[in-house]
């Protein structure tokens, strides 16, 4: 009988072939990337979809959670099917 790998197994393989290839974890992975311009834009990749939006917060389903943005005058500026771009007054980042 054959063993199908778990999903932490597959998750450890494919860091492993990331960091044999010298390759970013975040595009074998499926990991969020977050860029933040000071506290005024925010672009994050790799992201599953949207949970809650207004514009005092913003919640973004990732890969093993979410991304919480809490911020004043929040607006999606770009919403590409793996990238979006937050502009407004950021307060806070939270990777839950």
């Amino acid at each position: 009988m054959r063993h199908r790998p778990s999903g932490e197994d597959k998750k450890k393989w494919q860091e492993s072939l990331a960091d044999f290839f010298e390759l970013p974890k975040e595009l074998l992975c499926n990991l969020p990337r977050i860029t933040l311009i000071g506290d005024v834009q925010m672009l994050l990749e790799n992201y599953g979809g949207i949970i809650e939006y207004n514009d005092e917060i913003l919640r973004l389903k990732v890969r093993e959670g979410e991304v919480v943005v809490a911020g004043k005058n929040l607006t999606i500026k770009n919403f590409l099917s793996d990238e979006l771009l937050i502009e407004g007054k950021i307060i806070s980042v939270e990777y839950r």
